[in-house]
C-alpha cells in the first residue's frame, strides 16, 4: 500500500469515527442532566476524535509525527483517571466518600505477588483505600506528560531513538518508567473494582472498562510492540522513509482504523438515552467536557504539594457550599448556642438567689 492510499484510507476512517464520536458527545451535552457522571463520560469520549485526528495528521506529516504522537499520548493517562472518577461518580452521586459504604474488601487483605514484595502492608481501608486508588491513576496522568516532555527534550538533543533498547538512549528509561506507571494505574483500577464489584454492577462497568483498556492497549502496548518489531528488523525502511517513519506510520494507520471500531462500540457502552429528561445542567466548557473541577479536587486531595490548599475548585462543584453560605450558617449556629447558654446561666443564677432568700 502506498503512502497516499494509506493516508486516504486512514482519513476516511478518521472522519467517520470523529463524526460518530462528536455526535455522541453533543447528545450527552444536550441532555446534560447528570453533570457529575456525564462530564467524565464526555471526557472519555473525546479520546476518539483526539486520537483519530492526530494519527491522521501524523500519517501525512511524517517528519513531525513523533512529536505529534507524543502529545497525543498524554491524554491516555487522563482517560484512565476519568474512568475511575466515573465509577466513583456512579456510586457516590456527588459524594466521593459515599462509595466507602459499599466497599467489601476482606479484612487484612494483602496485595498479590509480586506487588506484595514491594508493599508488604495490607491493602488500605476506608478513606485511605479511595485515596490509594485515586493516587494510582493520577500518578500516571501526571507522569505521562512529564515523560513526554522529557522525551521531546532528549529527541531534540539526539539522545532519544524509539525502539532502541540501549541504555545510552533515553527511550529505554522512559519506556520502563511508562510501563511501571501504567501497570500500577491498572492495578489500582482493578483493586477498586474488586472492592466495589457489587455496587458497580447496575452500571455495567465491564464494557466501559474494556473500551478504555482497548484504547490504552492499542495506543500504548501496540506502539511498544511495533517499536520492538522495528528493533528486530520485522519493520524496515521503505524508499525515502526510515524504519522509524515506517513504524510510526503503521501505528498511526492502525489507530485510525481502530478508532472507527471504538467509536461504534462507544455508542453501546456510553449511551446518552439514560440521561434524557430533566433540565440540562451545563456549566463551563472545560468542566462539562473534561471534568476539570473534579480533577483539580482529586489532585488537591492526593497530591496537595502540587496544588495550594487554598485553591478554589470553582463554582461548578455543586456538592460544595459557598464560603459565604458556610459562614452564614456557622454564624447563625453560634448565635443560637450563645442564646441557649445565656438562658441556662440565667436560670441557674435565678435559682441560686431563690435558695438564698
Amino acid at each position: 500500500m502506498s503512502h497516499s492510499s494509506a493516508w486516504i484510507s486512514a482519513g476516511i476512517c478518521s472522519i467517520v469515527s470523529i463524526f460518530l464520536s462528536t455526535r455522541l458527545i453533543f447528545q450527552h451535552l444536550y441532555h446534560f442532566t447528570n453533570p457529575k457522571v456525564q462530564s467524565k463520560i464526555v471526557g472519555i469520549l473525546w479520546m476518539v476524535p483526539i486520537y483519530a485526528f492526530d494519527s491522521w495528521v501524523s500519517l501525512r506529516f511524517t517528519g513531525v509525527s513523533l512529536y505529534l504522537d507524543m502529545m497525543r499520548d498524554c491524554y491516555e493517562g487522563y482517560v484512565l483517571y476519568l474512568f475511575l472518577a466515573l465509577c466513583i461518580a456512579y456510586i457516590g452521586k456527588g459524594n466521593d466518600y459515599e462509595v466507602l459504604k459499599y466497599c467489601d474488601l476482606p479484612l487484612d487483605m494483602h496485595h498479590p505477588l509480586p506487588i506484595r514484595w514491594f508493599i508488604p502492608e495490607p491493602v488500605p481501608r476506608g478513606e485511605d483505600f479511595l485515596r490509594f486508588c485515586k493516587f494510582g491513576t493520577l500518578q500516571y496522568s501526571l507522569l505521562k506528560p512529564l515523560m513526554t516532555m522529557l522525551a521531546m527534550v532528549l529527541k531534540l538533543s539526539d539522545c532519544y531513538e524509539e525502539g532502541v533498547w540501549n541504555f545510552s538512549s533515553g527511550w529505554a528509561y522512559i519506556a520502563i518508567v511508562d510501563n511501571i506507571s501504567v501497570i500500577w494505574a491498572f492495578y489500582c483500577l482493578g483493586m477498586f473494582y474488586v472492592g466495589l464489584r457489587k455496587a458497580l454492577s447496575p452500571y455495567d462497568p465491564i464494557p466501559k472498562f474494556l473500551c478504555v483498556k482497548a484504547i490504552l492497549f492499542l495506543c500504548f502496548w501496540q506502539g511498544f510492540f511495533i517499536s520492538v518489531m522495528a528493533k528486530f528488523g520485522l519493520i524496515h525502511s521503505l524508499g525515502e522513509f526510515t524504519t522509524q517513519n515506517v513504524a510510526l506510520a503503521v501505528q498511526d494507520l492502525l489507530i485510525c482504523v481502530e478508532m472507527l471500531a471504538i467509536s461504534i462500540v462507544h455508542m453501546w457502552a456510553f449511551p446518552y438515552e439514560p440521561f434524557v429528561g430533566g433540565p440540562s445542567q451545563r456549566g463551563g466548557f472545560f468542566e462539562d467536557n473534561f471534568a476539570q473541577q473534579s480533577t483539580i479536587k482529586d489532585f488537591q486531595e492526593v497530591l496537595p504539594i502540587l496544588i495550594p490548599a487554598r485553591f478554589q475548585t470553582g463554582a461548578h462543584e455543586h456538592d460544595e457550599k459557598n464560603p459565604k453560605e458556610e459562614y452564614s450558617i456557622r454564624h447563625h449556629i453560634e448565635e443560637e448556642c450563645g442564646a441557649l447558654v445565656t438562658k441556662l446561666l440565667g436560670n441557674q443564677t435565678y435559682g441560686v438567689y431563690s435558695n438564698e432568700s
